[in-house]
């Protein structure tokens, strides 16, 4: 019998960013989650005075076989759903079912909501009832600051007691996605407009504080300096997710929202970054004509591209196209972040009036790489001396990616018996585009380095 209630789960998934997004949705449905990346961290959970309610285990960890997480879950009475990017097929999940006694198997790449069902169902558990983020009847006009679209971050409640304002919905409604406030002269983030601005990237409320189950809305997810923006783009592509990312680093803020782990649009508070701007840059608009664009924005209640459109600037074909550019250039502006945090929430209802997209971040990370990163800068990643295997279980299939032939070629070279060094000398591409490929591999997971020399921690490559 499935009863609403808290559940404890423990989540063995050796992918960092990964697991950090399976944990965030576990919190979002009003459960504890914890993650750990080996199976000996695993087994060291199980200790004495621990209680887990139900565990997610992948079978590919770094150091012992899945299966052996999962034989000292079943002896101590913790169901557990089996997932693996590499052992897929009947076989395998009749194995994980019937001999290592998981619930059930999920082959890689999964939808996380189906995930997230199975593990409650084999819980005995299912998340508390919550009321979805209203969506306002109508949608509140656009503020304006140098006749550019804003975005709405929140809605501002007055608060009764002081009689000011705070904040309770976090960005619910987005302009085209076109940037967020800039200071005057355009060029630096502006305090993001409400009074506790740090709050969005604190922890997710308490039971105490606030109703068991509610939307945890920036869970502060980690560092930027353990991972990469592109990692976590796989993550969300590996888990099919709806959901939202966010990016910050200093007073910069920027997020990325995901339909199906695809990025249908993202936002900046920079003020090159937003849309008008970035159409002069573009030479689509004129300088001249920006504050005109502007004006009309204003009068009428659009936003700059709607804008622009009725002013015949331009057609709805090629606004689609410079949104696209607009967002990838969000995104690559993030590659080079060392610093900063990234949290996770889930998709708000948006506004119906908005220009979605579909941009496959395999590509847009391919991409990025080799129109941002310098020569210099590929070669300090890409020392001569560095060995790239193929990673065993990739989050994208090699036939997702648009590969040219000589990149195809270098891939298929790149087998862990070949140096970067040898690579070069066997490429027809230049010194550039063959460390670009490489390095844009590697961001994708498709590709990875490992120790020359055996331990103990070696990765399990056959057998359950």
């Amino acid at each position: 019998m499935v009863c609403a209630s808290m559940a404890r789960l423990l989540i063995v998934e050796d992918n960092h960013e990964l697991a950090s997004l399976i944990v965030s949705a576990a919190q979002g449905r009003g459960h504890e989650a914890r993650a750990a990346y080996t199976g000996e961290a695993a087994l060291e959970a199980l200790g004495p005075g621990s209680k887990w309610d139900v565990a997610l285990v992948d079978l590919l960890l770094p150091d012992i076989r899945g299966s052996e997480v999962l034989s000292a879950l079943r002896a101590h009475g913790i169901p557990a759903i089996a997932v693996s990017g590499v052992y897929k097929g009947d076989r395998f999940a009749q194995e994980a079912v019937q001999v290592h006694g998981a619930r059930a198997f999920f082959a890689k790449p999964f939808e996380l909501n189906a995930v997230m069902d199975a593990l409650e169902e084999a819980g005995g558990v299912a998340p508390v009832p919550r009321a979805p983020p209203p969506v306002p009847e109508a949608a509140p006009p656009d503020e304006l600051l140098d006749g550019e679209d804003l975005i709405v971050l929140e809605e501002v409640v007055p608060d009764a007691d002081s009689g000011s304002g705070e904040a309770s919905s976090p960005l619910h409604s987005v302009a085209d996605t076109e940037a967020l406030p800039v200071h005057d002269d355009g060029e630096h983030a502006l305090p993001l407009p409400f009074q506790r601005r740090e709050k969005v990237w604190s922890a997710a409320a308490s039971p105490s504080a606030a109703p068991r189950g509610a939307l945890p809305e920036w869970t502060l997810a980690g560092e930027l300096k353990d991972t990469s923006v592109a990692r976590l783009l796989n993550a969300y592509y590996e888990a099919r997710h709806h959901g939202e990312l966010k990016l910050k680093q200093g007073s910069v803020l920027k997020v990325v929202y995901f339909e199906s782990g695809r990025i249908v649009y993202a936002a900046s508070n920079l003020g090159q970054e937003r849309f008008g701007r970035f159409c002069v840059r573009r030479g689509v608009l004129p300088e001249s004509r920006l504050a005109e664009v502007a004006a009309y924005a204003k009068e009428h209640g659009l936003r700059t591209g709607e804008a622009m459109l009725r002013l015949g600037l331009m057609d709805a074909a090629r606004r689609r196209q410079l949104l696209e550019e607009q967002v990838k250039e969000i995104l690559w502006s993030t590659f080079t972040w060392t610093e900063g945090q990234y949290g996770f929430s889930a998709m708000r209802p948006q506004r119906a009036d908005l220009v979605k997209l579909s941009v496959f971040p395999g590509d847009l990370v391919l991409e990025g790489v080799e129109k941002t990163e310098t020569l210099v800068a590929l070669r300090q990643r890409m020392p001569p001396s560095r060995r790239l295997f193929p990673t065993a279980d990739p989050p994208y299939g090699l036939h997702e990616l648009k590969l040219q032939g000589p990149q195809a070629l270098l891939l298929a070279y790149a087998d862990g018996s070949k140096t970067v060094e040898d690579l070069l000398a066997l490429t027809d591409l230049s010194e550039r585009q063959a460390l670009a490929t490489l390095r844009g591999l590697e961001l994708l997971s498709v590709l990875e380095e490992r120790p020359e020399a055996p331990s103990r921690r070696h990765r399990i490559t056959f057998g359950l």
